[in-house]
């Protein structure tokens, strides 16, 4: 009951959380880059329709790449508005209760909006064109997003099984670290086409996004078949 009733609070946290970022949100939007956030909106829809499952419980899509492109060029605004997107796709590809589909929209939000503090703190030339410059930035923004994002799941996940918290982080999100820090990266230098090319940039810098990706899909895949059968090569 103790675990149900700290589940219930933290979905609310969250949610409440969520709501006040989505406001802030609201009043810094100023109309710019809109083609560029349609644009990641909809490819983000299709990263959850093609996404995979490493673990049980933990899916990747390439959504996370395009989250942290839209922080990058946008800030809040382009978080909140691709987050979304990503949160509904992923809800009507893969059903779950409404609940914990609000509960990953907010957590997408919010891991997001660290992402940007973290920018904004760090990078004295955050909005300008010196975007290498925010090379280091960047990764410790990934670092960020990894923390809250694995966090808060790993969080919800402990609560409404009645397990160790660290038990569930350490099984499934302990490795996954590398992987946002690549990511956002490759979002960085996304960002960086747009910045220079527009949405021709974004088209041209879409290949490493869908290259890491696809490497990482086909490592699972060949992972789980030989999990499966010691004996396949």
């Amino acid at each position: 009951m103790g675990e149900k009733t700290g589940l219930r609070f933290l979905i609310a946290g969250v949610l409440l959380l969520t709501a006040a970022l989505l406001i802030w949100a609201g009043l810094e939007w100023n109309g710019e880059n809109g083609w560029l956030l349609v644009s990641l909106g909809v490819l983000a829809i299709l990263s959850e329709a093609f996404d995979f499952a490493p673990f049980h419980s933990y899916r990747i899509s390439m959504s996370i790449a395009l989250i942290l492109t839209a922080g990058i060029v946008s800030g809040l605004p382009g978080i909140a508005f691709v987050s979304l997107l990503t949160a509904a796709a992923d809800h009507t590809w893969h059903r779950k209760p409404l609940y914990k589909s609000a509960f990953n929209a907010g957590v997408l939000v919010i891991a997001g909006a660290a992402f940007v503090g973290v920018l904004e703190g760090l990078s004295p030339v955050y909005g300008s064109s010196g975007w290498l410059a925010m090379l280091g930035p960047v990764v410790m923004g990934s670092v960020a997003v990894f923390a809250v994002n694995s966090g808060l799941v790993a969080l919800a996940m402990a609560l409404e099984a009645g397990v160790s918290f660290i038990q569930i982080w350490s099984r499934n999100f302990r490795w996954v670290l590398p992987h946002y820090v690549l990511i956002s990266v490759l979002a960085l230098f996304v960002a960086t086409a747009y910045d220079r090319w527009e949405l021709g940039g974004l088209a041209l810098l879409l290949g490493p996004l869908v290259a890491s990706w696809l490497a990482l899909k086909q490592f699972v895949a060949r992972s789980g078949r030989i999990a499966a059968d010691p004996s396949q090569p």
